[in-house]
């Protein structure tokens, strides 16, 4: 059928409307972004030009108000005609609806809101009958695993919530694309011109039968360009382009799509990253542009607006009444200019006699209030501030609060107080972060990766190409430099072998390390309650030190430190733990830590956090803790000293430091990041990662934002003692900390040494048992919960990559008829892991409910079956929309939360699809509590997160 038209006859008596969103103006650490003004300004022009576009002025709702070029604004709908001739109406801004920034600066300077957008879609999806054009411009960003693009706003911001990460956005998945699907339009056509734009099309799912067609900037993953302030950005301009300039024939999407990705060909995005925007379509086509010669638009009949009754105010930038309302039309010429309150009120009433004097004492007041006003326009962090150059860095997650504290100080403004630099600041796993660097080029081009997930790709398991990378110590830049292979620390982002990680992608990156920025030594934490003879706390290798504490106390020691995968401060208190074991396996070491804390907390601060939570575990006062000072120090601090952290209670024993002198210090590393393909802005990159780092290492306010975490400033050679002011030497640790640092660790490469402990620690546990029970009721299927990218069968088919040969798994199917048993997709057993996942592939959703609580009792009875050792690792895997797991009665509850508390211990992950499972006291929390386990839902990144937990259990990775 031929594509569908809203110029056409049969829909000329519909309904059309655009709704542009342009955010320029951002509060926090993002950018502002002034190219945004231009691009809804070339977006209104595409769309409602006189011969080629297939809106009308009136259709249009633009958020905020369209912008005028010489700063003019209106109110809600644009104005027909060219944007410099709108005219500004008499009185459509009073003094308190628009700031003298705004007003300077167009309404792109205005504030946007996730309401306000809400509100304007909710009114499209209601009121449209014909095409519905949505355009969004502005920042984008995405969860770790490259999950739930949001749509940031003025006031947007990030916090450290891992549940709740992203305040005052919109998802895409979880807000616009609910909201839009359900819209009466004919057709539905999204254009997101932000970073991870691409990312939307994990989440696209129009409704049955809808049409309805995405656009991206660029691919999945991919950050682009801010764009020029004067032409708008690379993408938008393209699209005016495109839009403005068909010969011939009409411009429908698909023409569309093609046509972008010729234009942005020759471009590159951020970091040397092909430019390919990207789509999905749901539906035959749809016109967006005619061609140059199409016959003009019929003029518009005149309509009297109806008089409406008052109602409440309207979010600001949208207009009361019906979508096809025309605009206010006034002649050309001379407009009266929209005057000040206060000078308003020293007009006199209309009518009224004039005199020269009134005339001659305002004049001079609008003289002396516009000079006052442009002093304060010229003072504004906003005014004429260009965007300034953003650099992101890449930590240790140990060091991820202090490095953040540090960036959002860094005082990089130039002489009219704009900011220059923007910094974001990341962590990822160390292990992780090795691998990716040492497989760089899959950074840049990722190779094809299958729905399982199983395959190295950096962008989704450490996040973007950094400019920066501060590890917390020189072994981590070490392995991430060493030729040959290696290891690498193939967690998440490489499975398997450790030559195949190695070998993954070529090097297409620099790491040059400038120097250190603070340092911190690793020291056993041990509680001041236990005795230990004072010579045992310096000079002394870890083994020396551990031997002296077990002897004076048998048998009421535990050793434990966080996650050597997770923190190069572990993995190098785990190489000298493991050296000091003698001949005693890491496995035995393994299993005794795994017995007194399961999961092991992936960073110090949150192991010191579970200690510090009395009602979760015994071992506040008998764990001694292989931890970085800093952190030590920190969680030695009294309540109501500044630095304490949030976690800390009474309850946790103050800690004295042991400091081995076989565990290396954590040094700090600075390292600038290079990147092949990258030469956009090179010369002002390196001299921007220069200047961050010279003011880390030497000025006295960036050492002070590590000196007060208790890290050491830097000094000549080496770190320097404790000043006054240090949380070091605070009085709650002046018995506990030295003053100066005791050489530690030896000054040899020990690349080697830390990839044989990361293996030895991932094959540690042995063969682990996992069972999967996967809800595929027919309520999965009609939510779209059951295939596709994050979906059911996509979560379980990922997670696997973390399972190997020697590891027995299985996955059942749950919905079956009453009072039968669960039926197989994967029999329980040693499987090669493809056939595995391609059986889950395969597997399908059938007419029945989910027998949850049947299943959750024969499973728990096949793991806990068979003469295994009994340290053996134990997982159990339910996946559900939630529906069928809450129909469990209480009594049933009771009992298998009772039975979940069994021995031997099998640690139970639920996973739901849908939020409220994982609520305080509901059923999925109650079955982690009594297990030890994890209770996942949307607001947790559940993909990367159960694939961890499935590592913790598997063997896959150590292969």
């Amino acid at each position: 059928m031929p594509p569908y038209n809203a110029r056409g006859r049969e829909n000329g008596a519909k309904r059309h409307r655009a709704v542009l969103i342009g955010v320029e103006r951002y509060t926090g650490t993002r950018n502002d972004l002034p190219a945004v003004a231009t691009n809804l300004r070339l977006m209104r022009e595409a769309l409602t030009a006189e011969r080629t576009g297939v809106l009308g002025p009136e259709d249009l709702v633009v958020i905020p108000d369209v912008v005028i070029p010489d700063g003019r604004v209106t109110e809600g709908r644009v104005t027909d005609g060219p944007m410099s001739e709108s005219p500004v109406t008499d009185g459509a801004v009073t003094d308190g609806e628009r700031s003298p920034e705004a007003v300077a600066r167009g309404s792109g300077g205005r504030r946007v809101g996730p309401l306000q957008v809400r509100a304007a879609l909710s009114a499209a999806r209601d009121e449209v009958t014909g095409l519905l054009v949505v355009y969004f411009a502005g920042h984008g960003i995405v969860r770790p695993d490259g999950s739930d693009l949001n749509l940031m706003f003025t006031d947007s911001r990030v916090t450290r919530d891992r549940r709740h990460p992203f305040v005052d956005t919109l998802s895409w998945r979880d807000d616009v694309m609910p909201e839009l699907r359900n819209a009466g339009a004919d057709w539905v056509v999204v254009i997101l011109d932000c970073c991870f734009a691409g990312n939307a099309l994990g989440a696209f799912s129009p409704a049955a039968g809808q049409n309805f067609a995405l656009l991206t900037a660029a691919e999945p993953g991919v950050e682009i360009p801010p764009g020029d302030p004067r032409t708008g950005t690379e993408f938008t301009a393209a699209l005016h382009r495109l839009l403005t300039t068909s010969e011939g024939e009409p411009v429908t999407f698909t023409r569309l799509v093609a046509g972008i990705r010729d234009e942005m060909a020759a471009l590159k995005a951020i970091d040397g990253h092909p430019w390919i925007p990207d789509e999905l379509r749901h539906g035959d086509d749809v016109v967006l542009a005619l061609a140059t010669d199409a016959e003009p638009r019929p003029p518009a009949p005149p309509v009297t607006p109806p008089q409406e009754p008052p109602g409440p105010r309207l979010p600001q930038g949208l207009s009361k009444g019906p979508a096809n309302r025309p605009p206010e039309r006034r002649p050309r010429g001379w407009t009266r200019p929209v005057l000040p309150a206060f000078a308003r009120r020293l007009l006199p009433a209309p009518g009224r006699f004039v005199n020269r004097v009134t005339v001659l004492v305002l004049a001079g007041v609008l003289v002396l209030a516009g000079g006052g006003l442009w002093h304060f326009l010229r003072s504004t962090d906003d005014v004429a501030c260009a965007s300034p150059l953003q650099l992101r860095v890449l930590t240790d997650p140990d060091l991820r609060p202090t490095v953040q504290k540090a960036a959002d100080a860094y005082p990089k403004r130039d002489s009219d107080g704009c900011r220059t630099v923007g910094i974001d600041v990341y962590d990822a796993k160390a292990a992780d972060a090795v691998a990716a660097f040492r497989s760089s080029s899959l950074w840049q081009e990722p190779e094809a990766c299958p729905v399982s997930g199983d395959c190295p790709q950096p962008q989704r398991d450490v996040g973007a190409q950094p400019d920066i990378w501060i590890p917390a110590a020189g072994t981590a830049w070490q392995r991430a430099t060493a030729e040959g292979p290696s290891d690498g620390g193939t967690g998440a982002a490489g499975a398997g072998t450790a030559d195949t990680a190695a070998d993954a992608g070529k090097s297409v990156v620099d790491l040059d390390r400038l120097g250190s920025v603070a340092y911190t030594p690793m020291v056993l934490g041990v509680p001041d309650t236990m005795s230990l003879a004072q010579s045992l706390q310096t000079d002394d290798p870890l083994g020396a030190i551990i031997s002296g504490l077990e002897a004076a106390q048998p048998g009421a020691v535990e050793i434990l430190r966080p996650d050597p995968e997770a923190t190069e401060g572990a993995l190098l208190a785990t190489d000298a733990l493991y050296a000091a074991s003698g001949a005693q396996p890491a496995s035995t070491l393994e299993r005794g830590m795994a017995q007194a804390m399961r999961p092991m907390p992936s960073t110090a601060r949150e192991l010191m956090c579970a200690l510090a939570d009395g009602t979760r575990n015994t071992l506040e006062d008998r764990a001694a803790v292989l931890v970085p000072e800093q952190t030590l120090a920190q969680f030695n601090l009294a309540a109501g000293r500044p630095g304490r952290p949030a976690c800390a209670t009474e309850a946790l024993a103050h800690r004295v430091a042991h400091y081995p002198s076989d565990v290396p210090m954590l040094d700090l590393p600075f390292v600038r990041v290079t990147w092949d393909g990258a030469e956009r802005d090179a010369e002002a990159r390196e001299a921007a990662v220069r200047g961050f780092y010279d003011w880390l290492a030497t000025d006295p306010d960036a050492q002070r934002c590590f000196t007060d975490d208790g890290f050491r400033g830097v000094g000549k050679g080496g770190p320097v003692d404790p000043g006054d002011d240090s949380v070091l030497g605070s009085e709650d640790n002046t018995s506990a900390v030295r003053e100066q640092v005791p050489a530690t660790g030896a000054g040899t490469d020990v690349t080697a040494s830390l990839s044989d402990t990361l293996k030895d620690y991932r094959e540690a546990l042995g063969p682990g048992k996992v069972l999967y029970l996967l809800d595929n009721s027919t309520s999965m299927a009609a939510e779209r919960l059951w295939e596709g990218p994050g979906r059911a069968k996509d979560l379980v088919a990922r997670s696997m990559s973390s399972l190997g040969a020697g590891d027995a798994y299985g996955v059942w199917l749950m919905a079956v008829p009453k009072g039968e048993a669960a039926t197989d997709a994967v029999l329980f057993g040693p499987h090669t892991r493809a056939t595995a996942q391609r059986s889950v592939a395969g597997a399908e959703a059938v007419a029945h409910d989910a027998r949850v609580a049947k299943s959750l009792k024969e499973a728990l009875g096949t793991l806990r079956s068979g003469r295994d050792e009994e340290e053996q690792p134990r997982l159990l895997v339910v996946v559900t929309d939630g529906e069928d797991f809450e129909d469990v009665g209480e009594a049933q509850q009771t009992e298998l939360v009772a039975e979940a508390r069994g021995e031997p211990l099998v640690r139970i992950v639920t996973v739901s699809l849908r939020n409220g499972a994982c609520a305080q006291g509901r059923f999925g929390d109650r079955l982690a509590t009594a297990s030890g386990g994890r209770c996942l839902d949307p607001a947790d990144d559940i993909a990367a997160e159960l694939a961890a937990e499935v590592a913790k259990t598997g063997t896959g990775d150590a292969e």
